[in-house]
C-alpha cells in the first residue's frame, strides 16, 4: 500500500503543475498518433510513433508550462503578501489568470504570422510555437482552476482531503487517448482508410510505453548529470549561481550529444563497410569494355562499391535484347560508374568519368544518360535495362557516386552531390558544344529519390529553359524529395519557371494519357510522384502549416487517408514513419505503391525519351524486367548462402588438422554438392 500511494502521491499533488498539464498533453497525445498515414503500419511502427510523440510533447510542454507557471507563482506571491490568509484563493487566481493570459498572447503573436507557402522557417516555428503555447496555456487554467478548486475543497472540508490525491491529469489524458483512438478507428472505417488496419492498440500502447520510458529515461540521466554540474560549480563559485542551473544542462546536453555523435559515427562506418563490401553474386569484374570495371576500363572493379559492381555486371547483352526485341541488337550497352573509392577529390571523379565517355564513344550513342544515383549509390535497374531494350543497346548511362550510404543519412552530403554534378555537366554540355548539332546523342537526365534532388538542383533559382539551353532533350525524375528547391520553386509559380508548360507532375501513366494531346505532345520533363509516396510530401513544412494534400477530404487525392487530420508534430512523425514503409517492394512483382514506381517506368521512357516501340515489344520489355529482376535477387540470395555454407565448410575442416588443404578441398567438395544438387532438381 506504501508503494501504491507513492505513485499516487508522484501523479498527483506532488508534482508541480507544469508537470501535470506536461503529463496530462503526454497521456493525451498517444490518442492522435493513431490517426491514418500514407502507408500501412504494422503495430511495432505505431508503438515507436507513439513513443516518440508523447515523450518529445512530455519535454515541450513541461518547458512552456514551466515558464508560464514561474511567472503565476512570482505574481500570486506579490498579489497574496498583502491579504488576510487567503493567499491560497489568491494563487489560484493568479495562475489561472496568467494561463488564460499567456494563451491570449501566444494566440494573438501566431496570427499575426500568417501561414504562406514560401515563409521562412524561423517565422514558420515561431507561428506553430506560439499556436502550441496557447494550447498549453489554455490547458494549464483548465487543470490548474480543476486541481486548484479540489485543493481549497480539502481546506474547508478535511473529510474531502483524499481528492487531493487524484491523478486528475494522467486519468484526464488517458481518458481522452482513449475517446480519440477510438474515434479515429471509426471515422477510417466509414471513409475507407485501411493504412492502419493491422494496428493492435494494445500492443502499440505497451511497446510505446516502453520507448517513452526509455526517452523519458534519458531526460532524467541528463537532469541528474545538470544538476550534479550545476552543484559543482555553485561550490567553486558561488557568484555564479544564477547561471549555475542553465551552464549544467548545456555540460550535460554536450556529453550527451558527444555520445550520440559518436554512436552514428561508428553506425555510419558499419555502413559504408557494407557498401563497399563485394557481394558474392558480382565478385567477377564485367567482361564487357563498354562497362566501368571491366579489363579496359579506366575504373578499377574494386573501386565501384556495392551498388556500382551491380550496375556493371547487370548490364544487357545483345542476344537478350534481340530475344525480346525480336531485332538485332545495334550495339553492346554502356554503362559507366565512378564510385567515391575511384578518387578521392570530386575533380579526379568527374575527369575519370568524362575520359570514361571518351574510351566508350558514348557520345556516338543515340541516348546518352547522365543519372544521379541514390544515397547508396543505386541506378533503378528497370530504368536502364528499359532504356537499353528500347535503344536495341545503342545507348550509354553514366553516373558518380556521392555516398555509400542510404539517402535516410546521405542528406547532409547533398552539396556534394549537386557539386559533382554541376561539374559533370558542364563537361558533358561542353563536349556536346563542339559536335554539329546532327551528331549529338539524344542527352536525357534521370534520376531517384534523393537522385532527384541533386540532379535538379543544378538548375537551383532557375528555369526550365536554361535546362533547355544545356542541350538536355528530356528528363525522368521519380519521386522528388520535398526538400529539392528546383522542385520548390516550380510548383510555386509554373507561369515563371515553366512558361511553355514543358514540365509535368503526376501519379501514373494513366494520367499521362489523359492530358490533352497538345499539352502531353510538349511535355519533356516528368515528375513522377505517387500520391501516397512519402518522400515528395516528407519536410519541415510538415511542422509549418496543413500541406495540400490534407485538404478538403473531398477534394484529397488517391491514397491519402480521408479520415487524417494536420497536427503539425503528429504529422511530422507519423509521415516520417510512412519513409520506412514507402520502399517495401517484392522482386519481379511491379506495384504502383508509395515509393516504388517500377510499373510504370518503361512506358514512361518510351514516351518522354520519345523512344517508340510496338504494343508487343513493350508488352515483352515489361515481362522480361520482372524476370530479370526476379532471377537477380534469387541469385543474390543464393550465392549468399552458398558462400557462407563454405565458410563453414573451411572453418570446420580446419578443426580437423587439414589448414593447408582446406580451402581447395572445400572447392572441389561443393563443387561436387551443387553439380548433385543441380542434377537432382533436373
Amino acid at each position: 500500500m506504501v508503494t501504491i500511494s507513492r505513485v499516487v502521491n508522484a501523479l498527483g499533488h506532488n508534482r508541480p503543475l507544469a508537470e501535470r498539464v506536461a503529463l496530462f498533453a503526454a497521456a493525451a497525445a498517444v490518442g492522435p498518433s493513431f490517426e491514418p498515414g500514407l502507408q500501412p503500419r504494422k503495430t511495432v511502427d505505431q508503438a515507436i510513433a507513439t513513443g516518440v510523440i508523447s515523450a518529445t510533447t512530455l519535454s515541450l510542454v513541461t518547458a512552456a508550462e514551466s515558464a508560464i507557471d514561474a511567472l503565476g507563482n512570482r505574481l500570486s506571491r506579490t498579489r497574496a503578501a498583502g491579504t488576510d490568509g487567503s493567499s491560497s484563493t489568491y494563487r489560484l487566481a493568479f495562475t489561472v489568470g496568467t494561463n488564460l493570459a499567456a494563451a491570449g498572447l501566444a494566440e494573438g503573436l501566431s496570427r499575426l504570422l500568417p501561414a504562406h507557402e514560401d515563409e521562412k522557417l524561423r517565422r514558420g516555428l515561431a507561428r506553430v510555437a506560439a499556436q502550441r503555447s496557447s494550447r498549453v496555456a489554455l490547458a494549464g487554467a483548465a487543470l490548474s482552476g480543476a486541481i486548484g478548486s479540489l485543493d481549497l475543497l480539502a481546506q474547508k472540508s478535511p473529510s474531502m482531503s483524499w481528492t487531493r490525491n487524484l491523478p486528475i491529469p494522467l486519468t484526464a489524458g488517458v481518458a481522452a487517448s482513449a475517446f480519440e483512438i477510438r474515434r479515429v478507428h471509426r471515422r477510417a472505417a466509414e471513409l475507407g482508410d485501411t493504412t492502419i488496419a493491422k494496428v493492435s492498440t494494445r500492443n502499440s500502447v505497451l511497446i510505446a510505453l516502453g520507448v517513452g520510458a526509455g526517452v523519458i529515461t534519458l531526460q532524467a540521466a541528463e537532469r541528474l548529470l545538470a544538476t550534479q554540474v550545476s552543484r559543482g560549480l555553485t561550490r567553486i563559485a558561488p557568484s555564479y549561481d544564477e547561471v549555475a542551473n542553465p551552464v549544467g544542462h548545456l555540460v550535460a546536453l554536450g556529453l550527451l550529444g558527444g555520445v550520440l555523435s559518436g554512436g552514428y559515427e561508428y553506425l555510419t562506418r558499419r555502413v559504408e563497410q557494407g557498401g563497399a563490401a563485394v557481394e558474392p553474386a558480382y565478385e567477377t569484374p564485367p567482361s564487357s569494355p563498354f562497362v566501368s570495371g571491366s579489363p579496359e576500363s579506366l575504373v578499377s572493379f574494386q573501386s565501384l562499391s556495392r551498388e556500382g559492381r551491380r550496375f556493371t555486371n547487370m548490364v544487357l547483352t545483345r542476344p537478350e535484347i534481340q530475344e525480346v526485341m525480336g531485332l538485332p541488337a545495334v550495339a553492346d550497352p554502356i554503362r559507366l560508374f565512378v564510385g567515391l573509392d575511384s578518387a578521392s577529390v570530386i575533380e579526379d571523379r568527374v575527369e575519370t568519368l568524362l575520359d570514361e565517355l571518351v574510351r566508350t564513344k558514348a557520345f556516338d550513342r543515340e541516348v546518352l544518360v547522365f543519372a544521379s544515383p541514390t544515397g547508396s549509390g543505386y541506378i533503378n535497374y528497370v530504368l536502364a535495362e528499359a532504356l537499353e531494350y528500347l535503344t536495341l543497346g545503342n545507348s550509354a548511362i553514366c553516373t558518380m557516386q556521392y555516398s555509400m550510404l542510404p539517402s535516410s543519412m546521405s542528406l547532409t552530403r547533398t552539396g556534394l552531390a549537386v557539386e559533382q554534378n554541376r561539374a559533370v555537366m558542364y563537361g558533358i554540355t561542353g563536349y556536346l558544344r563542339g559536335l554539329a548539332p546532327e551528331k549529338r546523342p539524344k542527352f536525357v537526365l534521370f534520376g531517384e529519390s534523393l537522385g532527384a534532388l541533386t540532379t535538379q538542383d543544378i538548375w537551383k533559382h532557375r528555369t526550365v529553359e536554361a535546362i533547355e539551353r544545356d542541350f538536355i532533350h528530356s528528363s525522368i525524375f521519380l519521386g522528388t524529395p520535398s526538400a529539392t528547391e528546383f522542385a520548390k520553386s516550380w510548383r510555386l509559380d509554373k507561369a515563371r519557371i515553366d512558361p511553355d508548360g514543358l514540365m509535368v507532375e503526376l501519379d501514373n501513366y494513366g494520367e499521362y494519357l489523359d492530358l490533352p494531346t497538345e499539352q502531353r505532345e510538349k511535355v519533356r520533363h516528368l515528375l513522377l510522384s505517387h500520391y501516397d509516396d512519402p518522400i515528395p510530401k516528407f519536410g519541415t513544412n510538415l511542422l509549418l502549416r496543413q500541406p495540400w494534400w490534407l485538404g478538403p477530404k473531398d477534394e484529397r487525392p488517391v491514397g491519402v487517408p480521408k479520415s487524417s487530420r494536420w497536427r503539425p508534430g503528429t504529422t511530422f512523425v507519423l509521415t516520417a514513419v510512412d519513409l520506412i514503409n514507402a520502399m517495401d517492394v517484392v522482386p519481379g512483382t511491379f506495384g504502383r505503391r508509395g515509393h516504388d514506381y517500377r510499373e510504370d517506368i518503361a512506358r514512361f521512357v518510351a514516351s518522354i525519351y520519345d523512344l517508340p516501340c510496338t504494343p508487343e515489344q513493350l508488352m515483352n520489355i515489361e515481362t522480361a524486367l520482372r524476370t530479370r529482376e526476379l532471377q537477380w535477387a534469387q541469385r543474390r540470395v543464393v550465392t549468399e548462402q552458398v558462400a557462407r555454407a563454405k565458410e563453414a565448410l573451411i572453418r570446420e575442416m580446419k578443426t580437423w588438422g587439414t589448414s593447408n588443404d582446406s580451402e581447395a578441398m572445400s572447392d572441389e567438395f561443393w563443387a561436387e554438392f551443387v553439380g548433385s544438387a543441380q542434377a537432382a532438381t533436373n
